[in-house]
C-alpha cells in the first residue's frame, strides 16, 4: 500500500508512519513547519494547506492508495483570532483533499476529534448528533459533513481524544505545558517521570473527563480504517464515523493517579489546582467541553478490536518511554 500522511511531525502522525514502516508500507508525507528530527526513509513533499491547488498536485503527483489526514491547527487562541485563515486551512483544505483523493481512487482517512461534542451528554456514540461549543470543533464538525456530501469519496472519519505518547518524528514539538483540554497529560507525563510536582486543574472550565488515547494505539486504528484488503474498515457499520480513542473514560484527577503508578512516582507530586487564573482570561471566549464520553463498541467491532483503557494504554506507554529514552 502507498500511504499519504498530513501531519507527520506531529504525534499522531508520527506514530503512524512508525507503525506503517514497520509493516513494509509506502510511505509519503506532506512537509510544513519543522524539518523532522529523525531519520527520513519515506518521501517528504512541501505542502501548504492553505493551497488549496498545491494539496490537488501533490496527491495527483503521488497517486496514494490511501490518505491519512492528521495535519490540524491545535492553538485556540490563534484559531479564535484568524477564522478565515484557519477555516481556509482546515475546513477547505480537507475539501480540496478529499476532491483530490476522489480524483485518484484514493481511500481518504480524516482524524476528528470528541470536541464536535459539547460534554453535555452523558454518552455518545458514532452516530450522535455534533454540537460543538468552541471554532475547532465546529471546523472539525463541517469537515465530517463535507466529506459525507462528496459523492464517490471512499472515506472514513476517525475521531480521536486525549492524545498521549511520543512524538517520534519531532520530540523537541513534545507539548509539555498545562492546559484546559485532557492534552494536559503529557504535561503531568513529563512532570511525574521526572520527580517533579504536577499541578492538575479542576476548574472551571477544564475538559474533565475524556477518554485518555495511547498515539501508537490510535495509529493501528487509523491505519486499519486506511486499508483496502478489508480488515475491518470494510465492514458495514452504518456509517463512516468511528470512535479510534481509549475506551475508557476517566477524570483528570484519576488520569494523573493513574499515571504516578505507571512512573512509580509519588503521587503526593499531583497537585490538585484551580485552574489558573491566566488561562481563564486568554480562553474567556472559547468554549470547553467539560465531560466527553464516548462509545467505543461499534468501532471496536468493525476494526475487530478494542482500542487500550488507561490502564492499558499507560503500561504500553512506559515501555515506549523507557525504550526511547535508553
Amino acid at each position: 500500500m502507498r500511504l499519504y500522511v498530513t501531519g507527520g511531525t506531529g504525534l499522531v502522525g508520527s506514530n503512524i508512519i512508525r507503525l506503517a514502516r514497520r509493516q513494509n508500507i509506502e510511505i509519503i508525507a506532506s512537509q510544513y513547519g519543522p524539518e523532522p528530527e529523525w531519520q527520513v526513509d519515506y518521501q517528504l513533499d512541501p505542502l501548504n494547506f492553505a493551497d488549496h491547488e498545491a494539496i490537488r498536485a501533490s496527491i495527483a503527483k503521488y497517486k496514494p492508495d490511501a490518505v491519512i489526514h492528521c495535519a490540524a491547527i491545535l492553538d485556540q487562541l490563534f484559531m479564535f483570532e484568524n477564522r478565515a485563515l484557519c477555516w481556509s486551512i482546515m475546513v477547505d483544505g480537507t475539501r480540496a483533499l478529499a476532491q483530490a483523493c476522489r480524483e485518484v481512487g484514493a481511500r481518504l482517512v480524516f482524524v476528528s476529534s470528541d470536541w464536535v461534542f459539547d460534554g453535555q451528554v452523558d454518552l455518545v456514540d458514532e452516530t450522535s448528533p455534533p454540537n460543538p461549543v468552541n471554532f475547532y470543533g465546529v471546523m472539525k464538525m463541517a469537515s465530517e459533513r463535507d466529506l459525507g456530501a462528496l459523492d464517490g469519496l471512499d472515506y472514513a472519519v476517525g475521531r480521536l481524544a486525549g492524545i498521549y505518547g511520543l512524538n517520534y518524528a519531532a520530540p523537541s514539538l513534545a507539548r509539555k505545558d498545562n492546559g484546559l483540554g485532557f492534552d494536559f497529560s503529557v504535561y503531568a507525563i513529563y512532570r511525574l517521570a521526572a520527580g517533579l510536582p504536577a499541578e492538575v486543574w479542576t476548574g472551571p472550565k477544564v475538559n474533565d473527563v475524556a477518554h485518555p488515547t495511547l498515539a501508537s494505539d490510535c495509529a493501528d486504528m487509523l491505519l486499519r480504517l486506511a486499508r483496502h484488503d478489508g480488515t475491518g474498515c470494510r465492514v458495514d457499520t452504518g456509517s463512516s464515523i468511528f470512535h479510534c480513542c481509549g475506551s475508557e473514560a476517566i477524570s483528570r484527577i484519576d488520569l494523573a493517579r493513574q499515571i504516578a503508578s505507571a512512573f512509580e512516582a509519588d503521587p503526593a507530586l499531583i497537585m490538585p489546582t484551580r485552574t489558573d487564573e491566566s488561562a481563564l482570561d486568554q480562553m474567556r471566549h472559547i468554549g470547553i467541553p467539560y465531560r466527553t464520553r464516548l462509545s467505543t463498541d461499534k468501532t471496536a467491532k468493525a476494526l475487530g478490536r478494542r482500542a487500550f483503557n488507561v490502564k492499558e494504554g499507560l503500561t504500553a506507554f512506559r515501555q515506549e518511554w523507557d525504550e526511547f529514552w535508553d
